[in-house]
């Protein structure tokens, strides 16, 4: 009986491991903030990430210094990006102005649109938009998607930290963790709807069982790394770089079968392909 216990145990142990290996976790890094103070390329480091390694590449905006002047900038950041990859999600930034026309030209998205990899939605939002606030046609779209999901994570990304404002802990470290202050133009973290109209929203697709997490790319200058879990257990996280700073993490999500998203920031040193480029 014992012997036919431990046979029974020994093969599920070896069909656990074999099912691990034929399907791995998914991995998908996030970056953001690549820009330079001058337009003719990104933070020298980007160039020696592999993104083809990974399952998803999402962008945080502020690519380059302005991602769609001139005639070089923007078919250099595809060679690196290759945005019209289904796989390759970009929620624009301050520097990343552009006609909706010649973003769908250049990416075949949207500036807010939804995607359905892994058991996750990817929900890509355009918070230059109405400076800050997510109203109008973004808005109709981002609760028809939150109220159909059937996924068992979300994945909301947008430029701008928007969750900040107004909340009781994080309006007040603004002006130490993201790269632009409060205040009313383009660039800057504006008074917005995010607690009025989204988190109640957010909220109950969170009680219906479903993990949401919410990633914003507008940091670099004062760190290179955000995270929040509220009392509700939303996950809000920021990511960025700034090429002088030598703390610039990169943030990597992983999803493996019948699990729900995990993610860490990773120093880009460690992602290099060729380690001599620090």
């Amino acid at each position: 009986m014992r012997k036919g216990l431990f046979l029974i145990a020994i093969a599920f142990f070896l069909f656990s491991c074999k099912e691990s290996s034929v399907n791995p976790p998914k991995s998908y890094i996030y970056v953001a903030h690549t820009r330079l103070n001058t337009n003719d390329s990104v933070y020298h480091k980007v160039y020696d990430i592999d993104f083809s390694t990974y399952d998803m590449t999402l962008l945080g905006g502020d690519l380059a210094l302005s991602s769609f002047s001139g005639k070089t900038i923007t078919p250099h950041l595809d060679s690196i990006f290759d945005f019209k990859s289904p796989t390759t999600l970009w929620s624009v930034g301050n520097h990343d102005n552009t006609s909706d026309k010649k973003f769908y030209a250049t990416t075949l998205k949207k500036k807010y649109h939804a995607y359905q990899k892994d058991d996750v939605t990817f929900i890509t939002l355009n918070s230059q938009d109405s400076l800050s606030s997510i109203v109008g046609g973004q808005k109709d779209f981002l609760f028809s998607v939150l109220d159909t999901i059937q996924t068992r994570s979300v994945l909301l990304m947008s430029h701008k930290l928007i969750f900040m404002n107004d909340h009781p802990i994080l309006d007040a470290r603004i002006a130490k963790v993201c790269n632009a202050n409060k205040g009313e133009c383009y660039h800057c973290h504006n008074v917005n709807n995010f607690y009025q109209d989204i988190y109640p929203k957010l909220l109950e697709v969170k009680n219906r069982g479903i993990q949401v997490l919410w990633v914003g790319g507008d940091l670099g200058y004062k760190t290179s790394e955000f995270e929040y879990v509220d009392d509700q257990g939303i996950v809000f996280l920021g990511n960025g770089f700034w090429f002088p700073k030598d703390w610039n993490k990169a943030l990597i999500f992983s999803k493996a079968t019948e699990e729900q998203l995990s993610y860490k920031f990773v120093h880009i040193d460690s992602l290099l392909k060729n380690q001599g480029s620090k």
